[in-house]
């Protein structure tokens, strides 16, 4: 039987239970009340239902409810006509190996080809454990005429970077790390740059940017949001970042509920931003790390349409 099916098979059957038996308990509740009178405890139960089938959402639902977020990013300066388009479908955070497996890359690919994008990027934590990096299969069918890139998170050095990086290479994807890839789109030249992870690794941008001809349209590829300080030192046009999942358990109108692992400041938490004179996207991801949990902020798959 294939594995996405037991997963959703064993996940139907514990979000069944986990809401049946609350469900249970409330309805003999409320049956006692018609019986015996008013009373908290009736009220009090259905909150708890509540509660509980919240969780059951956020930990068996929501985590498969694979969404493409389309964002159109404007690099030219304000009055000034773009001439230019290029597409990516940028993925990160996929997790491989914990909650994440083979299958769930394999939808994520499947879907990331039917957008037929121009270049995809992965913005790094793609393995949470080692064996994640056996899980790398699907990423060998990503279709872009430009190619695929990625860079390093922090959990791929946890995984193991060197067996991180062997793993992406026998799959297809060369890795930026602190170095540069130079597009040509219609003429145009749009420079990757992919900086190492900012916690574990030793982010160079320096280094990375040497090769960018002076012209080039910039955009720097990082796991951290924090690596657009390094990106705005050398005139990056837009960074491309991953790593806080949006605060993955998200409060309408209020944002995440745990503080986000950065430190250019909480409000930049998920989307586009601007950081001085560069521009700043930070993608959900597709996966979850420490909790099995998203909660109004699905995983997604960003396609993003530059205009330049």
């Amino acid at each position: 039987m294939p594995v996405l099916l037991i997963t959703i098979l064993t996940d139907g059957a514990i979000a069944l239970v986990a809401c049946g038996v609350p469900t249970w308990f409330v309805v003999s509740l409320i049956r006692k009340k018609q019986n015996r009178g008013n009373g908290p405890w009736p009220a009090m139960a259905a909150v708890l239902w509540l509660a509980w089938c919240i969780v059951v959402y956020g930990s068996f639902v929501e985590p498969r409810l694979l969404q493409v977020g389309r964002h159109e990013i404007v690099l030219t300066p304000q009055g000034t006509p773009p001439s230019q388009t290029l597409t990516v479908a940028l993925i990160s955070d996929t997790h491989l190996g914990i909650f994440r497996h083979e299958a769930w890359m394999r939808t994520v690919v499947n879907r990331v080809n039917e957008l037929e994008p121009d270049v995809v990027l992965l913005a790094g934590d793609l393995a949470s454990n080692l064996a994640g990096t056996e899980e790398f299969r699907p990423m060998r069918d990503l279709n872009a005429p430009l190619g695929k890139f990625a860079v390093l998170g922090n959990w791929d050095y946890r995984a193991g970077a060197v067996d991180v990086r062997k793993a992406l290479g026998s799959q297809g994807v060369p890795l930026l790390l602190n170095r540069s890839v130079q597009l040509d789109v219609n003429g145009r030249t749009v420079s990757i740059i992919g900086l190492d992870d900012l916690k574990y690794g030793k982010p160079d941008i320096v280094e990375a940017s040497k090769d960018v001809p002076e012209d080039a349209v910039k955009i720097v590829l990082v796991h951290n949001p924090d690596g657009v300080i390094q990106g705005d030192a050398v005139g990056a046009d837009l960074v491309l970042a991953g790593h806080t999942h949006c605060g993955q358990i998200r409060i309408p109108s209020i944002g995440p509920v745990t503080p986000l692992p950065t430190t250019i400041g909480q409000k930049f938490d998920c989307g586009l931003f601007q950081f001085g004179p560069t521009q700043l996207f930070i993608t959900p991801g597709v996966g979850e790390s420490t909790a099995r949990a998203r909660f109004f902020d699905p995983p997604e798959i960003s396609l993003l349409r530059i205009r330049f």
